[in-house]
């Protein structure tokens, strides 16, 4: 933590304001988005497809491009044309789309939680592995209550999700900024 500290310039530390008014906003767009979240769920959704349209159409670009023979062209030619698909489904059918992302969310939970279970399984009796297990069996116990709720939830998940994580960085931001602030009257 002290490396930090040191390593931080002083313009970084007497701009400790902005990280704070960053902090605020994403706060306060994450709490609009708990309030909203099949809108941004949707618009969330709008953006993968934009991204795996924009993807594939490169992937297609790029086998008229590359010279690495007719294998890499037949494999950027399945790969355009399946990623470019996939987009236009989630941008044309963006409900579907979101019932599709939702139970690619649930199992990626449930399987990150599994896994931080046999982390934490292996890393006993080192300090913490209590902990890991407990977050593993806690992703693992959402997980469940997720798919005992879907496809109802997929209206409103992915927004959800995206609220919370703005609030959490946010709060990030606001404590950052304070820690620069400290440091920065330390300093003078």
């Amino acid at each position: 933590m002290s490396d930090i500290k040191i390593s931080a310039s002083g313009d970084v530390q007497t701009s400790w304001g902005w990280f704070l008014a960053l902090g605020i906003l994403m706060i306060i767009g994450g709490v609009s988005a708990v309030f909203a979240p099949f809108l941004v769920s949707v618009i969330v959704e709008q953006i993968v497809g934009i991204s795996f349209v924009a993807g594939g159409a490169l992937m297609l670009v790029q086998m008229f491009t590359t010279k690495d023979g007719w294998n890499a062209r037949m494999i950027y030619l399945i790969l355009g044309l399946f990623t470019t698909m996939a987009g236009a489904l989630l941008l044309f059918r963006p409900l579907e789309g979101l019932v599709a992302i939702t139970l690619i969310l649930i199992a990626g939970v449930f399987v990150s939680g599994l896994i931080r279970i046999a982390m934490g399984i292996a890393a006993r009796p080192e300090t913490g592995s209590g902990w890991v297990i407990f977050g593993g069996i806690l992703s693992v116990l959402v997980s469940g209550y997720l798919m005992m709720n879907y496809p109802e939830i997929s209206v409103a998940l992915l927004g959800l999700m995206a609220g919370f994580s703005l609030i959490g960085e946010g709060a990030g931001y606001v404590r950052f900024a304070y820690g620069l602030k400290s440091n920065a009257a330390r300093a003078t």
